[in-house]
């Protein structure tokens, strides 16, 4: 909660607490000066009291409850592991969420502005009253002659009468009366409180109290009045002759106020025996425990901060993920540990629920070695993912990570694991202890690090971790790799021209996603082809994928080759996350929970470098690697999807380096009848989806992305939404090479999806696709990719 905040929410807590003991003990007795002085005391200490803290009374007066007993806790931390996170574009962002907080605060704001325009208006009034005035002396005192008929009030050190409305008697009594207000500087008080009822004008007892503080000031003139000699019965029969018809500004104090009643009463009243001058003692434990509680909020939010926050940079340089030496932090493992150990804290509230879980969080390591842009990656429960990102804020800065010997800003990722034990059967005082472990999980094969907090001492005791680092086990060979002659375009190409979507398949809804595997011999030939499933309704779409890849020409040796390897530790265990790079370069890869890692590199010249946290980093020269004999093997995925009207859309995986064959067929009949034959058409009216010449933007793709850039209007709403996203549109390329069927296969929006379709039905006419050297009709899919730019 913002600090301000807080401090509102303090100093109204304590005019509560004020107003109703007020209510409880002093309302009814006659000590007017007195508690004029009560009202003073709350208001200045209710004001200044948050900002006192009293070392020592956290401890007399502490609200936090004991941890329930039933649960040991236990906190594992996993070690370390750098990791290349890469994210999917969303496809729309335009969620529907009322900022309620938001409008809350500007409602507030806007309430107290005017509080302060009031204010301010009832000042401006007053000094204009007193232009309009004209200055008298009346036995011995300065008066303002009015010329409206209001009621008399005093502001500071000037008193307002209408001279012309009151007889001399009448005169007199008011003068005595609005002179009291001005010698004991009354207005002081009403100006304090009007202050605070600028903003605490939400909080009723606020306004309860301003009235009973106003009442209380006209007690007090009134006693002035009698104090004079004035008949108190004479005097009360003018308090009762006079009306008016309209009062002064409510920051003034006012002859005339509506509690008559309780003025004339509180005149007649018997004075209140000085016994009862004790009661006003109670204001002294009051104010102790204020600063008490204050004192025990302040000293538990330091307990719970050890360190200020830290203020998150703006990251402007680049962020690397794998580095030459890794960030580390400063002791290194077992003080990082030691410090996750210490600070933690398992949060009651999921100790009560039961919340348990691995938070995986990352952050970056700043060149200077500061810790910013800590996220969650995948959390558990909001409470136990705010605990994680607290103590990963709070850490002191690291040893910064390095690339050709410069420090650069490194992504680190920490998996942090969250988990309740049972508790032991134990009958000694030690059953009773709350223990919270640090331990390395999977990730690395140490001995676990556990700290031990007893009830009753903060003394740790800190299982020995390790001496040294341990040794990495690094096993990696090197091979050729192969490549479609032409490279990837030429594949796909060649892919797209050849493949045909099975007519049985579309018309029966069949797609899936079809695994082939290529083996290469030596020389580069396809030594054989398998593609999964075999089985099925989907084996008719392995049979075409096997069809085109047996066709293929042989592939060529590739300029760069393939580094196969396994990282585990002394004792042969596997290590995930290990980070393995080529020295010099940023690019690198982790190993996968087998311990196992794959890296092109572009000669057998240069070296890798190996790291993992806790181990020594090994470096392995590229040119004293053995070469992998044997068949190379490379797996292409091919996704069979159907698109149309009441066609079950794929709901399949699709890998990123998938080749995406679409078809357009009809749905399968639900029942088990054979559905009958699709009618014959004429074959000019086909339309094709896969042909030998493509249809063309005329001009080409430079010519049509010119197009699209030139004539696509992002629409102002997805502008003032923040919604970005790549719409997929398909379309039909006539013979005459007009765009026909327009359609949205995926969208992102409406807004986009519509700018979308009208920036395609208006562009120019295509080159038409051919086959066999006949002009056909084609359809075309056309990504439209909106993105706003920073």
């Amino acid at each position: 909660m913002h600090p301000l905040l807080v401090y509102i929410i303090q100093v109204n807590f304590a005019l509560v607490l004020f107003y109703l003991l007020y209510l409880l003990l002093f309302k009814r007795d006659t000590f007017l000066r007195l508690r004029r002085i009560y009202f003073l005391s709350a208001l200045v200490f209710s004001l200044v009291y948050p900002m006192f803290v009293v070392p020592g009374l956290s401890e007399v007066w502490n609200f936090r409850t004991e941890e329930p007993q039933g649960l040991e806790t236990a906190v594992f931390i996993e070690a370390p592991t750098f990791e290349m996170i890469v994210e999917e574009p969303e496809e729309a962002v335009a969620p529907i969420n009322i900022p309620w907080e938001q409008i809350l605060l500007i409602v507030y704001i806007a309430v107290t502005f005017f509080f302060i325009f009031r204010f301010l208006w009832q000042l401006i009034s007053i000094f204009r009253i007193r232009l309009k005035s004209e200055e008298s002396i009346i036995s011995g005192v300065k008066v303002n002659n009015l010329k409206v008929n209001i009621t008399p009030f005093s502001f500071f050190g000037m008193i307002f009468i209408n001279l012309k409305m009151h007889s001399d008697e009448e005169l007199e009594q008011i003068i005595i009366h609005e002179h009291t207000h001005v010698k004991e500087k009354h207005s002081l008080d009403i100006m304090l409180v009007e202050t605070i009822l600028i903003f605490s004008w939400w909080n009723p007892f606020v306004w309860l109290l301003k009235r009973e503080m106003a009442m209380n000031l006209e007690y007090l003139a009134d006693n002035g009045v009698l104090r004079e000699g004035v008949d108190s019965r004479d005097y009360q029969y003018h308090l009762l002759r006079l009306t008016y018809h309209e009062t002064a500004v409510q920051i003034v104090n006012n002859f005339n106020v509506s509690q008559l009643k309780q003025r004339i009463m509180m005149m007649n009243k018997t004075r209140s025996s000085t016994l009862k001058l004790a009661k006003y003692l109670l204001m002294l434990p009051v104010f102790f425990i204020l600063i008490a509680v204050n004192s025990s909020y302040a000293g538990e939010k330091n307990q719970n901060m050890q360190e200020p926050p830290p203020v998150k940079k703006e990251v402007t340089e680049d962020i690397f993920v794998v580095v030459e030496e890794q960030p580390e932090f400063p002791g290194g493992l077992d003080a990082m540990m030691k410090f996750l150990a210490d600070s933690i804290v398992y949060p009651a509230e999921a100790k009560e629920k039961g919340i348990q879980g691995r938070v995986i969080c990352n952050f970056v390591v700043m060149n200077d070695g500061s810790i910013s842009d800590v996220e969650i990656v995948r959390g558990v429960d909001p409470v136990i993912d705010a605990e994680a990102v607290r103590v990963l804020e709070s850490m002191p800065n690291w040893k910064p990570g390095k690339q050709r010997g410069q420090a650069v800003n490194v992504r680190f990722t920490l998996p942090v694991v969250f988990r309740l034990n049972a508790p032991s059967d134990s009958n000694d005082d030690t059953s009773e202890r709350v223990e919270s472990k640090v331990i390395i999980d999977e990730l690395m094969t140490l001995s676990p690090l556990t700290v031990t907090a007893p009830s009753t001492a903060s003394k740790v005791i800190i299982d020995e971790l390790m001496t040294d680092e341990a040794a990495l086990s690094v096993s990696a060979g090197i091979r050729q790799t192969y490549i479609f002659p032409g490279g990837d375009g030429e594949f796909l190409r060649y892919i797209s021209q050849n493949i045909r979507y099975p007519v049985i398949a579309q018309e029966n809804g069949i797609q899936g996603l079809i695994t082939a595997t290529l083996r290469f011999r030596s020389d580069g030939n396809i030594g054989s082809v398998h593609a999964k499933p075999d089985s099925g309704d989907e084996a008719m779409l392995s049979k075409e994928v096997l069809r085109v890849l047996t066709s293929m020409p042989n592939w060529e040796k590739a300029p760069s080759l393939l580094v196969s390897g396994k990282v585990t530790d002394s004792h042969s265990n596997p290590l995930r996350g290990a980070s393995v790079i080529i020295k010099g370069t940023n690019e690198g890869t982790i190993s996968d929970s087998n311990g196992s890692f794959q890296l092109k590199v572009p000669s057998k010249e240069g070296s890798l470098v190996i790291s993992f946290v806790g181990y020594k980093t090994v470096e392995l020269a590229l040119n004293r690697l053995s070469n992998l004999n044997g068949e190379t093997t490379t797996e292409i995925p091919v996704v069979f999807r159907l698109q149309g009207d009441n066609i079950e859309p794929y709901a399949g995986p699709t890998p990123d380096n998938a080749v995406v064959v679409v078809g357009y067929g009809s749905a399968k009949a639900a029942t088990n009848i054979a559905p009958p034959p699709p009618p014959r058409r004429n074959s000019s009216d086909e339309i094709f989806m896969v042909v030998e010449e493509q249809p063309e933007f005329p001009g080409g793709n430079e010519a049509l992305m010119k197009y699209i850039s030139d004539n696509i209007k992002y629409p102002a709403d997805a502008v003032s939404k923040g919604i970005q996203g790549r719409v997929i549109t398909n379309f039909v390329v006539e013979k005459d090479g007009t765009l026909t069927d327009v359609q949205v296969a995926r969208g992102v929006d409406p807004s986009l999806d519509k700018e979308a379709i009208r920036l395609i039905e208006s562009m120019p006419r295509w080159i038409p696709g051919k086959q066999r050297g006949e002009v056909i009709r084609v359809r075309f899919a056309l990504p439209v990719v909106f993105r706003l730019q920073n």
